[in-house]
């Protein structure tokens, strides 16, 4: 299953929340890590770092959902490649986007 996440601003954020991502300083340390639940003491210790933004685990989507919005990004990526020309560099990176959008492996 695909995690949602959503952007939050700190000022938003709550106790309880789960971070998807790690939180990271202005010097590339770790401040938390990706799973940490929020308590109020986490939120105060982010502002003093100078924190305004956090990704947070919003759930999982359905099997369903993931079906749409795979069906989404195919649809978009041939759309975006419909007028190519079939030089190796634009199939090379049809390949790469493929396989990062959709998770396919690059033949």
């Amino acid at each position: 299953m695909t995690i949602i996440h959503k952007q939050v601003a700190l000022e938003e954020a709550e106790a309880g929340m789960v971070l998807s991502d790690n939180v990271l300083d202005a010097q590339g340390q770790v401040l938390l890590s990706k799973g940490v639940a929020l308590t109020e003491h986490t939120i105060a210790a982010l502002a003093r770092h100078d924190i305004a933004w956090l990704r947070i685990e919003m759930g999982e989507m359905t099997a369903e959902e993931e079906a749409v919005q795979r069906a989404y990004y195919s649809e978009r990526i041939e759309r975006l490649f419909r007028n190519q020309d079939d030089s190796p560099a634009t199939a090379t990176l049809h390949r790469y986007i493929r396989k990062y959008r959709l998770g396919e492996e690059a033949p």
